[in-house]
């Protein structure tokens, strides 16, 4: 056996074992608040940027060192409720809301989504109503059954 081969098998048998079952048995263990600590994360990130500032600045305003921000920003990390509510007032931002029984999250995007929809609906009743209006001014037969009939979805006026 070469000394190459002798070098690569005894760097083999020196390698420990990766621990990769355990980080996703953990991982899948913990899921829950991972997913909570990230999104706390990536949300103190984009508060960072729209103050224009750097981890070393939040260090510097929380009272605390450059690592712990960092640590704080790479996620997963079990935030505590007191730095949770430090990070809130330092940046300006709500992180956790608690809701009760009947109350609901909407998000930006669900709220368009319905106005684009009521609005879709508006123009939908209103091409509906100026075609009916359009029968109904007919000079015809009085005795005529007047007969709506429901526009293509593409096919539509548009008001206003």
């Amino acid at each position: 056996m070469s000394k190459t081969e002798e070098k690569l098998k005894n760097l083999a048998t020196e390698n420990p074992a990766s621990g990769w079952k355990e980080k996703v048995k953990y991982r899948s263990q913990n899921k829950a608040w991972i997913k909570k600590s990230t999104r706390i994360s990536l949300r103190i990130l984009d508060a960072l940027d729209e103050n224009g500032w750097n981890q070393t600045d939040l260090a510097k305003a929380l009272g605390v060192s450059r690592q712990l921000v960092s640590k704080m920003v790479k996620g997963p990390n079990d935030f505590q409720l007191s730095t949770i509510s430090k990070l809130e007032e330092v940046l300006g931002i709500q992180l956790q809301a608690i809701l009760a029984e009947d109350e609901l999250v909407v998000t930006e995007e669900v709220i368009r989504e319905k106005v684009n929809q009521e609005i879709t609906d508006y123009h939908r009743k209103w091409a509906h109503t100026q075609q009916y209006l359009s029968l109904k001014n007919q000079k015809s037969n009085p005795q005529l059954v007047m007969v709506v009939e429901p526009s293509p979805e593409d096919d539509y006026a548009l008001a206003g």
